[in-house]
């Protein structure tokens, strides 16, 4: 039987509920927030404060896609989510390397090593803060799924290779999906077909940041078509394009027959919490933009398969 797995055990995917596909309500001080002070976010009554507006407004679970050793924390994620009745799918994997300091574990682990991270943290649990240090103290709250990040250079680099080949060996042991951070530039394509020479299923995988990473929707159908997921989350983000934009992308894809590969979310920085501040905050989706797209035409049975049936298969 598919289950989900949240960081407070496994569910039926049937009871994920509402779910907003790539959301980050948990990063500590390092690296990340060295590079971006938005890319702070340390308080577990703000966070949870976050999470229970949400679920006011109709939400009823979150993929937060801080991965290991690289701000993410497990027990934060676990008494947010306890605290406020949002589920929340945790993750493994990891992120660009600028995030990492030159020093960190990541770059001299071997691919062995970190597939044995990777998998142990989907089966046997996440391992507490290991941003200085390699892993080692263990938790009892499992991740849900593997976070990657395709850079530029990508595949062309040595370290972003052993590190998707480690990704994608935790992928086909555990059956879990493995996400994709794209970055503006890179090249989806070629990590798709990466992807499925290494045997990994595309109904277990997520691109992201596709609505703009990738001007060329001639590249989202293509991608769409091969099975994978995408995952939108340029929304009430005027730094790249305002939600006119992001409403015709959809659209376009809805019209493509796309509508079983949508996924949707916020990509949430502290200043996009309100809790900490921010706007617009993680009930902007339910409360503002849903109400949006109807209004240009997206239907309700649409909607719902964005954020309830979509990610139901997606993450189980």
């Amino acid at each position: 039987m598919k289950t989900v797995t949240t960081v407070s055990g496994e569910i039926s995917p049937d009871a994920l509920g509402f779910c907003q596909s790539h959301e980050h309500v948990c990063i500590t001080k390092g690296r990340s927030s060295e590079i971006n002070a938005d890319l702070l976010i340390d308080d577990e009554a703000k966070s949870a404060e976050e999470l229970r507006c949400y679920r006011l407004a109709g939400g009823r679970a979150i993929v937060d896609a801080q991965p290991v050793g690289c701000g993410r924390d497990a027990r934060f994620l676990e008494n947010v989510s306890r605290g406020s009745g949002v589920h929340i799918i945790a993750s493994t994997g990891f992120h660009k390397m600028i995030f990492y300091p030159g020093d960190h574990w990541v770059f001299g682990a071997s691919e062995d090593a970190l597939a044995e991270i990777f998998i142990s943290e989907l089966t046997d649990g996440m391992f507490a803060d290991c941003d200085c240090a390699p892993p080692n103290e263990r938790t009892a709250a499992r991740a849900g799924q593997i976070k990657t990040a395709l850079d530029v250079q990508g595949l062309d680099s040595p370290q972003y290779k052993k590190l998707f080949l480690s990704a994608s060996r935790a992928a086909k042991t555990t059956g879990r999906t493995l996400m994709a951070h794209i970055e503006r530039g890179a090249n989806p394509i070629k990590l798709a077909e990466f992807l499925h020479d290494e045997g990994i299923p595309p109904s277990s995988t997520v691109f992201c940041h596709m609505d703009r990473a990738t001007v060329d929707l001639g590249i989202h159908r293509e991608i769409c078509s091969m099975g994978i997921f995408l995952e939108y989350d340029t929304i009430c983000r005027p730094k790249y394009h305002d939600d006119e934009r992001e409403a015709e992308i959809i659209a376009s894809m809805l019209n493509a027959g796309f509508e079983d590969n949508l996924l949707m979310g916020l990509d949430t920085t502290r200043g996009r919490l309100r809790s900490y501040g921010g706007s617009p905050g993680l009930n902007y989706i339910p409360e503002e933009f849903i109400p949006f797209l109807e209004a240009r035409g997206v239907t309700r049975e649409q909607a719902q398969k964005f954020f309830v049936y979509n990610p139901a298969r997606a993450f189980a």
